[in-house]
């Protein structure tokens, strides 16, 4: 074919392939037959190895058939490559300037009780953190955060509210009282009931959380956020609120929910379909993939022609960075590409650079994005 395997596999890396050398080299993939691969050097194996996001398990299947090393090609080429919509392409593959990196978040959160009191769980003991009235809050092994049983109030009637937070590099997971569970991302809060009482089961959320919902007859559950309210009878769905976010995403999994504007203007969502709300109250709904909308969740990155400064507030709230954009602030780049969120920073900032003509130096956990220089 006039090309060799490691040419094509550098190619297809850096999403420079023609279709018709895109279909051999996944061919390849799907027949097993990986020619030229042990003569690979380190450095081509490395550059396959950053580019590694989760294979599905459907092809996970295949790997004892093949060495480890052939595993490593497999995965790139099962699982595609990092592409950028605009012209000019580099062809040689960039190195990150890091002086210093950043491990990803961990599960890390704060617990306030009505009191007042602060819990730092990531430093609490697996076990009962406290009571509030018969409501026992406990800690499990994997750290989510439980409360079982019993119905409290104050003595003035009011109940008893509870928030849960993350910081930039954490994540949480807790199960409400009555049985719901949210998931919440990095820089992130919920305020709940420590109990259900009254027509409604209200929760207010800043960032961003997804939710599975318990059913409860006669009990509707509601989630109040920045500029909206999502009324749910029993669902799986993810909202992203971020204060520095240009409009509020609501993304149905299952069920169905009602999407209300604070302005009146409301939809409601079938599984599937995202509702867009922007600065101006509208609400615009669409038809997505839901996986993508839940990427946080599953562990991953998942991009899909999201511009530079989509992707680095992404980066900024995970490993808790900040980032300068320069003359990127604005920049209508897109990429596209999966990449794990186990992953170092530098990782991600490598196959960003792999697509685009950007350099990311990286120091006291601030990110700075100019030009690539010419290589000569």
């Amino acid at each position: 074919m006039g090309v060799s395997f490691k040419e094509l596999l550098h190619k297809y890396n850096a999403g420079e392939c023609t279709p018709d050398e895109r279909a051999i080299i996944e061919s390849w993939y799907d027949q097993l037959e990986l020619p030229e691969l042990n003569e690979l050097t380190e450095e081509q194996l490395l550059e396959i190895e950053l580019l590694i996001p989760r294979l599905p398990a459907k092809q996970r299947n295949r790997l004892p058939w093949i060495s480890v090393a052939a595993a490593v090609a497999v995965l790139v080429i099962a699982c595609g490559y990092f592409l950028y919509r605009t012209p000019n392409t580099p062809k040689q593959p960039p190195v990150a300037v890091m002086e210093h990196d950043a491990r990803p978040g961990s599960n890390k959160a704060v617990l306030t009780l009505a009191n007042g009191q602060r819990i730092v769980l990531e430093d609490a003991k697996e076990g009962q953190l406290a009571q509030q009235g018969g409501m026992i809050i406990k800690k499990k092994a994997d750290g989510e955060l439980n409360y079982t049983s019993g119905a409290v109030q104050e003595e003035d009637g009011t109940p008893l509210i509870n928030a849960v937070s993350t910081p930039r590099g954490g994540k949480h997971h807790l199960v409400l009282a009555d049985g719901t569970q949210v998931w919440l991302n990095a820089a992130s809060s919920i305020t709940y009931p420590v109990t259900f009482k009254g027509e409604e089961r209200k929760v207010e959320i800043n960032g961003e959380a997804y939710f599975e919902v318990a059913q409860r007859a006669g009990q509707p559950f509601r989630v109040v956020c920045k500029g909206q309210i999502i009324d749910v009878l029993g669902t799986h769905f993810n909202v992203n609120a971020y204060g520095d976010e240009p409009v509020i995403k609501t993304t149905l999994l299952q069920g169905a929910v009602r999407v209300t504007a604070d302005g009146g203007e409301s939809a409601v969502l079938k599984p599937g379909q995202q509702a867009i709300l922007n600065s101006l109250q509208h609400v615009k709904v669409s038809t997505v993939d839901p996986e993508v909308a839940i990427d946080w969740k599953e562990g991953d990155f998942i991009f899909r022609n999201e511009t530079l400064p989509d992707i680095m507030r992404k980066v900024s709230r995970w490993y808790d960075v900040d980032v300068d954009y320069g003359h990127y602030s604005h920049s209508t780049l897109t990429f596209s590409g999966e990449v794990s969120r186990s992953r170092n920073l530098s990782v991600v900032l490598k196959m960003l650079e792999t697509t685009a003509a950007v350099k990311f130096t990286v120091k006291n956990n601030h990110i700075t994005i100019a030009d690539k220089q010419e290589r000569n």
